[in-house]
């Protein structure tokens, strides 16, 4: 007699979850709190679905299960993708995408391998408990009961609450007894001084952001730094958030806005637009450089005045600004809330599972995606770890 699976949740990892028990033989019940599957799923790489990066390194991921790595490294989304008629490219910096350019291939081609495998799909069913019922587990959804020898639980961190994943699981498991890291935003703007960025909204400008406490560069990121009227945002501000979630007020970004240019030639650089621009209004000294408004705002916060000649800078103003335009500091007021935010930092602590994701306190659970407490950078890697743990945990669901 087939093993019977209930899934928990009908996002990326749930339904890789869902398909992988079924292609062992198991009777698969999912179970969406949504009115269709895969919402989140359709939001991800801007539509475009960012689904995997070549870049395998198990650098990419934080948080607490190292287990993670040895997961992750034999699966291929690639060749995952294939096997359901998913055609993908790669791009210049090794991002995944599909061949459509549409996120909605990608729900569309789990989806149809859910079905064609005979997985049970039920929209509009809340999880609200799990019990023992014998040897096997009885899930609760309202007035509807669900018995199955494995439950998988891939219900989602807290992040896009607005796709279902707002953590709604977390106090359940926790009686349960689950250790959970506390659930923070990540990949997300970070918040700052609004006075310091609001004249700057909806400018963008290149540079390598590093994170700094206590006089210590914790992670540096390059990349486009985008402002908004209250925070810094853009992928290299993205992967620093889990820091500044993390650290909160005692930690600060520093902006390199000439990261390949030695101090030496930006003193050199300064001197030659002086030269340049002398007789011009100072403001537009670094005109070329970076959007004017940009420039403005460096030129004010050296000291400098906007109204009179480049000629007439101080020479204070001068090394303020050869110091601000390598090290250009925003106190940092947190990370941005989890409905701006594309995945979650914390979790189910690694202690409380084996290495394929069962659990160390109950035979025939399993866990998978977000719900774990592990996050990775921009790029595709959140969603390489739901499609890989997904298909470890309904593997091994099935077989045991």
């Amino acid at each position: 007699m087939s093993r019977s699976v209930i899934v928990v949740g009908g996002g990326a990892s749930g339904l890789s979850a869902a398909i992988a028990a079924a292609d062992k033989g198991a009777y698969v019940t999912l179970l969406e709190r949504l009115p269709r599957v895969g919402k989140k799923i359709l939001l991800t790489g801007n539509g475009r679905c960012n689904l995997g990066n070549r870049d395998t390194a198990f650098s990419h991921y934080h948080g607490t299960l190292p287990q993670a790595a040895r997961i992750l490294s034999g699966f291929d989304p690639v060749r995952f993708f294939r096997q359901f008629g998913l055609l993908t490219r790669t791009d210049a910096e090794g991002r995944i995408y599909p061949m459509s350019g549409t996120a909605a291939s990608v729900l569309d081609a789990l989806r149809f391998a859910a079905a064609q495998r005979g997985v049970r799909m039920l929209c509009e069913k809340q999880v609200t408990a799990v019990s023992p019922k014998g040897n096997r587990w009885q899930v609760t959804a309202g007035d509807d009961h669900f018995t199955a020898d494995a439950v998988i639980f891939a219900a989602g961190g807290s992040a896009a609450p607005n796709c279902g994943t707002d953590g709604n699981l977390l106090p359940m498991l926790r009686k349960m007894g689950y250790t959970v890291t506390e659930p923070k935003p990540a990949l997300c703007p970070v918040l700052t001084d609004p006075a310091m960025v609001r004249a700057l909204k909806g400018l963008r400008v290149r540079a390598a952001v590093s994170a700094i406490r206590g006089g210590k560069i914790l992670k540096t990121e390059s990349g486009e730094v985008q402002f908004t009227d209250q925070a810094l945002s853009g992928i290299c501000v993205f992967n620093l958030s889990r820091l500044a979630a993390q650290h909160g007020s005692s930690m600060e970004l520093s902006l390199d806005l000439l990261p390949d240019l030695p101090a030496d030639e930006t003193a050199a650089l300064l001197h030659e637009l002086l030269g340049l621009r002398g007789d011009l209004p100072a403001g537009e000294l670094l005109t070329g450089l970076f959007p004017k408004r940009i420039g403005e705002m460096l030129l004010r916060k050296a000291g400098g005045n906007l109204n009179e000649n480049a000629s007439e800078i101080s020479e204070d103003t001068k090394k303020a600004l050869h110091t601000l335009l390598h090290d250009l500091r925003f106190p940092v007021k947190g990370a941005a809330s989890f409905s701006q935010a594309q995945v979650t930092a914390g979790g189910i602590a690694g202690q409380c599972v084996g290495k394929h994701l069962e659990s160390k306190l109950h035979k025939g659970i399993w866990f998978c995606g977000e719900l774990l407490d592990l996050d990775g950078d921009c790029g595709g890697f959140n969603l390489t770890w739901c499609w890989a743990s997904g298909f470890i945990a309904g593997s091994m669901s099935a077989e045991s």
